[in-house]
């Protein structure tokens, strides 16, 4: 019997899982030997996770186990997106950071101001990733930005510089930031061209600056000594699994995948951006197939005060009261576990609104106008209205099975009424009910097709919407 354990470090609780690889290869996939968690120990990462690993070892065959392990403890990878023109090369070094499994946590265009940089340097952000101007095109901005960025004595220490921008300055922005005493990396263009988004190497960048500065200084190097393996960013290895199931499964079709956890809700789409719609003109970058979005304001328990105020307007005035004494006694016990038939319904509220309001965000929206040629809409973003399946994991998704994703959407029609947000409309439901889908992403690296196997085997339909 071939076993791995796979384990994720998370910002609250360390969880992994012993599975035995079973069946012939082209049907191979995993079997759950046991499963261990235990609260994330903040001041010493490694060692929660060795707990985790010896009492998921007790239940092995013996002898040495691979391990496979992810991490989102201490925060994640902090990553600042700078950019020229918001709808170009600023949303292409966002779409970047979060591909690469990054938390962004700011976004500059154009030219940085003297206030821009004094939030950058409150921020410390791991990573400044600075893009602009296609090959060969703009160098005003990127001069200046990189000229402003390298004399910011409060940035040089713990921040890499990762330059994705115009070809033609790669070298002078590589000097200008090295002779101040920045660590700085290249890498191709992010937007070579008008219309082409191009984020592997931005990405493979960043990954390297996690493995060679951030595991170290979130004190997981320790466990990769132990493990002798590089980890994963959990969002990156969430993301390489949804990439993995349109290469193994094309017949699951375009899916949706939403991750609600206590402090951030991530939305991963798997669907093509489809343009030449008749009566639309489509506005900014064409959108890449496979998307993640984060949301650090919408969490069912760090972030629950933000997810109240986005609720209430969908609550009746008692009910808006009854949420806001709920959410204050989750600001005394985050860890709070709803225990009474009212609490449970606020939480049912919370994660109603991180529900609707992250897809809102993550999905693209037609703007009504009135031309000579009649009523034409205008799109930005993403149309996910062709997506057949929505996933629910994280720990309120997984294993609330009563969670109406239908009713959480009724009523999303944007901030304005001429503004038609681009949500899914018919979809099945499926429930990750044992939260596992993080750690198969763990195994995509080494093995693709027993993962995404046994990742779609264990999802729970719960309900369709039509």
């Amino acid at each position: 019997m071939s076993c791995v354990l796979t384990v994720d470090v998370g910002s609250t609780f360390t969880k992994g899982a012993l599975l035995a690889l079973e069946g012939p290869p082209d049907q191979a996939a995993f079997r759950i030997l046991s499963r261990a968690s235990t609260p994330t120990t903040v001041d010493h990462l490694a060692r929660g996770f060795q707990e985790v690993c010896e009492s998921l070892k007790a239940a092995g065959p013996g002898g040495e186990i691979p391990v496979y392990f992810s991490s989102s403890a201490k925060g994640g990878l902090a990553i600042a997106a700078l950019g020229i023109v918001p709808e170009l090369t600023l949303k292409s070094a966002r779409l970047t950071a979060l591909s690469a499994g990054g938390r962004v946590t700011s976004v500059h265009a154009y030219k940085l101001s003297s206030r821009d940089v004094r939030e950058l340097e409150s921020q410390r952000p791991d990573i400044l990733l600075l893009a602009g101007g296609t090959d060969g095109g703009n160098e005003t901005y990127v001069r200046h930005n990189a000229r402003v960025l390298s004399a910011c004595e409060g940035l040089r220490e713990g921040t890499t510089v990762v330059y994705a921008g115009n070809q033609v300055l790669t070298d002078e922005v590589v000097e200008l930031f090295t002779q101040a005493g920045f660590d700085v990396r290249s890498a191709p263009n992010i937007l070579p061209e008008m219309d082409r988004l191009c984020p592997e190497g931005a990405r493979e960048r960043i990954r390297e600056v996690f493995l060679q500065r951030i595991v170290k200084g979130k004190g997981l190097d320790e466990i990769v000594a132990r493990t002798g393996r590089d980890p994963n960013p959990t969002p990156y290895a969430v993301l390489q699994l949804v990439e993995a199931i349109s290469r193994q499964a094309p017949e699951f079709g375009e899916f949706l995948l939403v991750d609600m956890g206590g402090a951030t809700t991530d939305v991963y789409s798997c669907c093509h951006d489809e343009r030449g719609a008749e009566r639309v003109v489509y506005r900014g970058l064409p959108e890449p197939r496979i998307k993640r979005t984060v949301e650090g304001d919408l969490g069912m328990r760090v972030s629950s005060a933000s997810a109240a105020r986005a609720a209430e307007a969908d609550l009746q005035p008692e009910e808006a009261e009854a949420l806001a004494g709920y959410v204050g006694q989750l600001a005394q016990n985050p860890g709070l576990l709803a225990s009474t038939p009212a609490q449970q319904e606020c939480d049912r509220w919370l994660a109603g609104a991180c529900f609707k309001q992250a897809l809102l965000r993550h999905a693209g929206t037609h703007r009504r106008v009135f031309t000579a040629a009649g009523e034409t809409f205008v799109q930005t973003g993403k149309d996910l209205r062709p997506v057949s399946r929505v996933i629910g994991s994280g720990g309120y998704l997984s294993q609330d099975a009563g969670f109406e994703p239908g009713r959480a959407l009724r009523g999303a029609t944007g901030d304005q009424a001429e503004t038609l947000p681009l949500v899914p409309q018919n979809f099945d439901y499926l429930r990750d009910e044992g939260c596992l889908l993080p750690l198969l992403g763990n195994l995509v690296c080494d093995h693709e097709g027993p993962a995404v196997r046994t990742a779609l085997s264990c999802l729970v339909a719960t309900s369709t919407t039509a």
